[in-house]
């Protein structure tokens, strides 16, 4: 359902705009509750998943020739030998496809589908979501939607880390919305044939945010743009209001040093009552207008500088014309960590 609304006073006429309210008439209860088992098995894989592999290394010294190590290690061994399979039919499943609802999930976008199918078929986009938060439901939320009218995620993976590339179970969890490395040689390759979405701000993002200010770690992240620039690919930036408030975080600079240094977030998390549940929160997804890149083989510092201060920009105008849009964030103001 499409709703119409006065422009903000930082959108410009010439950027139309759309809503696009999951549930418009308010979601059921059935589909609230399907919602959060479907949101809360992403963060129980984010728990159970390290505690598992390493159950499973440790169990055939303790039992040896043992039917529960056997438990424990065969389905560590068969997920570390099978590649993840992106299914555009498990995101629109039950529970998977009433997380929106769960989240009471918004959809803000200057691009039309048209625009974004003619990207996706021809010139190829990074779309660039912000802020990252413990596992990106917000994300999620916009893959639920977007394949309901036009998007496979087997046409637009998300980069992720390379050990979440490799990691046992972790991997076919987070595979059905289709991933790739994020390393800027792989995401070369990949962007010579398809379109992604990338988290630029990545783990250091989530150690940053909570629920007093909403700062993003994207300042010292330019690698984006000099790929985009030499793979003759545009860039759409997304913000993730909510992202962040869904779940709590144990945060400390050691933690964050850890994180960044291995690859993957090592911390603790919670929701409803301490557990993996995530809260009830309000998420919306704003999505601007292709940044317009040109297609530059060689690119100069002075041409990614350029153009990544041009992606900060677009970014702060997004978060200022739309912030209203989600109670939590109407007197929040955006902070780019140096």
């Amino acid at each position: 359902m499409t709703v119409t609304m006065a422009i903000p006073p930082n959108v410009t006429k010439a950027n139309a705009f759309k809503i696009l309210h999951a549930y418009p008439g308010g979601a059921s209860l059935f589909q609230r509750v399907s919602g959060a088992i479907g949101a809360s098995f992403f963060s129980l894989v984010y728990v159970v998943a390290p505690i598992w592999v390493i159950a499973a290394i440790v169990a055939p010294f303790v039992l040896p020739f043992n039917w529960y190590s056997m438990l424990l290690y065969v389905p560590v061994v068969v997920s570390a030998l099978i590649p993840p399979v992106p299914s555009g039919y498990m995101l629109k499943s039950w529970p998977f496809k009433y997380m929106p609802a769960y989240f009471d999930f918004t959809e803000i976008s200057e691009t039309s589908d048209a625009e974004i199918k003619e990207l996706l078929a021809t010139k190829r986009v990074i779309f660039t979501a912000q802020p990252h938060g413990v596992f990106t439901f917000g994300g999620a939320c916009a893959g639920v939607e977007w394949g309901k009218r036009f998007w496979d995620p087997a046409d637009c993976p998300t980069t992720v880390a390379n050990v979440v590339m490799k990691f046992p179970l972790v991997k076919h969890a987070v595979g059905i919305f289709g991933t790739c490395d994020a390393s800027p040689r792989t995401l070369k390759k990949t962007l010579a044939k398809r379109s992604v979405v990338l988290y630029p701000g990545g783990i250091s993002e989530l150690f940053l945010c909570d629920e007093k200010e909403e700062r993003l770690f994207v300042k010292k992240r330019k690698g984006f743009i000099k790929v985009a620039l030499q793979s003759g690919v545009d860039v759409i930036p997304v913000y993730l209001f909510g992202n962040t408030q869904v779940l709590k975080v144990a945060k400390s600079p050691v933690l964050r040093a850890m994180s960044r240094a291995m690859g993957v977030t090592i911390t603790w998390f919670w929701g409803v009552w301490g557990t993996v549940v995530p809260f009830e929160k309000k998420i919306v997804s704003a999505m601007g207008r292709p940044l317009g890149l040109p297609h530059i083989l060689e690119p100069t510092p002075e041409d990614v500088e350029k153009y990544h201060a041009l992606y900060v920009s677009e970014v702060q105008r997004i978060f200022d014309a739309y912030k209203g849009t989600n109670p939590d964030f109407a007197k929040k103001d955006l902070i780019f960590e140096e």
